[in-house]
């Protein structure tokens, strides 16, 4: 019996049996959706042509997203003294995918932060941006899509939102996990739990298998995407992004000759994407 618990209490199930038993999904209508806007964003995320015309329309009429948009293009960053005061103008200036990632970015952001998550959705979100980078970068050695290795790269932990939501949020009957329970959980099943937000949230279909399968690619119908997510969530283990830094030696790892990942690729990777997570760590906070 655990403090606080007496004999007769309602508090009847233990929470981690609740999570593997799969009963959570009973609690599953509790779960925060996500916002039109964000939904938005992440559609035209996975395509490489979308229209100017539809970034700046679903920029516009979000203040936020719009601000933040206008404040990149203004940035040292950007390396101009000319003042961009439109939407149009900042994506001649910055270009589309630069502005499109910084989008998405803020979008995910504004989902992991606004939600009582605390310290640990800022973290999720830092390390979500670190990844993305580091997946568009690679995607380009291995020949994959850059626009849907981005997307991947800042979902791929999603599934530790709902864990940490069903966590706080406890089913009546169900008792309120330690962290030691909740750690054991994220851990083990964080990937699992990111397929089915993808799937509540009705996100485009390649992102399933690339946010289910990033620690596991060869299980994946298409290992592809899921091992330049792997490969780019343990770079961002490696750099710190969003969490404490580990010293590996990556390159003995498989999935790293499967995406095509040389010693070039990480000297880029080392070189551009520092840069680039903390302006839009920045801009998206």
């Amino acid at each position: 019996m655990r403090a606080g618990e007496s004999a007769g209490s309602i508090f009847d199930r233990d929470w981690t049996d609740w999570i593997d038993s799969d009963d959570w999904r009973s609690a599953m209508d509790a779960v925060p959706m996500i916002p039109a806007v964000a939904r938005e964003v992440l559609e035209f995320a996975n395509d490489p042509k979308v229209p100017v015309k539809r970034i700046v329309k679903v920029v516009s009429k979000d203040p936020i997203l719009a601000s933040r948009v206008l404040r990149f293009a203004n940035s040292a960053y950007s390396g101009s003294a000319v003042t961009i005061t439109s939407i149009s103008g900042a994506i001649v200036r910055m270009g589309t995918e630069a502005v499109r990632n910084l989008v998405t970015a803020t979008c995910v952001a504004s989902i992991l932060t606004d939600k009582g998550h605390g310290n640990t959705g800022r973290e999720l979100v830092d390390h979500g941006i670190g990844t993305a980078y580091i997946a568009s970068f690679i995607a380009d050695a291995a020949g994959e899509p850059r626009e849907q290795a981005f997307a991947c790269g800042l979902l791929h932990d999603i599934g530790k939102m709902l864990i940490h939501h069903l966590a706080h949020h406890p089913h009546r009957g169900v008792r309120r996990p330690t962290r030691e329970e909740i750690a054991d959980v994220m851990v083990r099943r964080h990937a699992e739990f990111g397929g089915h937000m993808m799937r509540l949230w009705q996100l485009p279909a390649p992102l399933h298998e690339a946010v289910r399968f990033h620690h596991d690619p060869a299980l994946a119908d298409d290992p592809r995407p899921a091992a330049v997510t792997y490969a780019a969530n343990r770079l961002a283990h490696r750099h710190g992004f969003g969490c404490t830094a580990e010293d590996e030696d990556l390159m003995t790892d498989p999935v790293f000759v499967d995406v095509n990942v040389l010693p070039a690729t990480l000297a880029h990777i080392k070189h551009q994407a520092p840069m680039l997570y903390e302006v839009a760590r920045q801009l998206s906070a």
